[in-house]
């Protein structure tokens, strides 16, 4: 029989929002494996009752073994006397560290039996067998990861800058693969690592710049496939899903099922137990209050103007009911406002649907003859594509 696979999560979730995510991910690795696998839940007082039954839920129902451990009641002294010697960075970091960011730094610890373990942060999701990460190599010290390259490509670590880390080594530590001897080097680490960060009196990204720091010189680098970051996919412009494991770092959600990163994390949600009834009417709700605040800005420029719509024929109908058109209002094709043109009345405003590459060219046309945008003209795709970052919003929140 195949070894036993042993994943690690850590979650800790006060509005009982979150937890979806790491079930979200969780799902990824059952659908995609064959191998039997053991969920390590790392967590304190905020995990629900509800969360708790639907991560039992979702396990069992791929024959798979979740393990609950609660970090609050295990090592309590020790976390709050952490807190206690974590007052000095206060006014140095923009918002509070949680004490759950800690949490990875005692998985040696906590899990003494385990020889080989996977940490992969909640906003993950597995579109490969998990098994090829599994029996990937680690290095000297026991570690395997996957360089950060926006950090290094941008130079955002002040403690490389300072020579305390090797930025050429910096690595992401939403993925990490530890054999024992790794493990092992956790040893103390909940002490050493703020001890570290307090003599340098530099924060930027605490316990990744701690792994950095204990493991960074020795570690082996791990293909970037295991840790693919949607938002780069995105800045590259890569519209295709692989064999990856993919990092939604940054909230990289949307309710958009075109785009096929989004799509991805979509479709193994719906797998899980939490997209119920329960959640979909608190998505609808939510999409409703935002949607509502977000055309309110429109409808008030619109207030009292004449709209003129230009768009292509064939959505003449559809755009003409969206913006439910008055009498006295106008729907005509870019060839018709081409080879006419139009003489604007000071109560007028043009809307265009036309594909991406026309806009430009035609805002700057109507601009050198004295046109204003948001007065005389604007772009009336804006009127129906979603903020990403909104929607990453309503789902943590729905």
């Amino acid at each position: 029989m195949a070894e036993m696979i042993h994943v690690c999560y850590v979650v800790s979730d006060k509005k009982g929002t979150y937890t979806k995510f790491a079930g979200t991910s969780m799902c990824s690795i059952f659908e995609h494996t064959e191998s039997h696998v053991t969920v390590h839940f790392l967590h304190d007082h905020t995990l629900s009752e509800d969360n708790r039954r639907y991560l039992m839920q979702l396990t069992r129902s791929y024959g798979q073994q979740l393990l609950f451990h609660d970090l609050e009641k295990i090592y309590g002294e020790r976390l709050r006397q952490l807190e206690a010697n974590l007052k000095w960075m206060e006014g140095k970091v923009w918002a509070w560290p949680s004490h759950v960011i800690w949490y990875r730094l005692l998985m040696g610890e906590l899990l003494p039996e385990v020889e080989r373990l996977i940490y992969l942060d909640s906003d993950t999701i597995v579109n490969l067998d998990i098994r090829e990460l599994w029996e990937e190599e680690t290095g000297e010290n026991g570690l395997g990861a996957v360089p950060d390259i926006v950090i290094q490509e941008n130079h955002y670590s002040r403690l490389a800058e300072a020579g305390k880390l090797v930025e050429e080594r910096y690595f992401n530590s939403g993925v990490l693969l530890l054999d024992r001897q790794g493990l092992d080097r956790m040893e103390g680490l909940l002490e050493k690592g703020p001890a570290f960060l307090e003599e340098c009196q530099i924060i930027d990204y605490p316990d990744q710049d701690v792994l950095n720091y204990f493991y960074g010189e020795g570690y082996r680098i791990l293909p970037e496939r295991y840790n693919t970051m949607v938002k780069q996919e995105m800045v590259l412009r890569h519209e295709m899903v692989g064999e990856c494991l993919y990092h939604y770092a940054g909230k990289a959600y949307a309710l958009d099922s075109v785009n096929n990163f989004y799509r991805l994390f979509l479709d193994h949600f719906t797998k899980t137990p939490w997209c119920n009834a329960d959640f979909i009417s608190n998505l609808a709700r939510k999409l409703h209050q935002v949607t509502r605040t977000e055309l309110l800005p429109f409808a008030n420029l619109f207030a009292g103007m004449r709209r003129i719509v230009v768009g292509p024929e064939e959505e003449r109908e559809r755009f003409s009911k969206m913006l439910m058109l008055r009498d006295n209002e106008e729907y005509i094709t870019k060839g018709d406002f081409d080879d006419k043109g139009l003489r604007l009345e000071a109560e007028d405003i043009l809307v265009f649907f036309l594909k991406p590459e026309d806009f430009p060219p035609l805002k700057k046309r109507l601009e050198a003859n004295g046109c204003r945008e948001w007065v005389h003209f604007l772009n009336g795709y804006l009127l129906l594509y979603r903020n990403p970052a909104q929607d990453a919003k309503i789902l943590l929140e729905a």
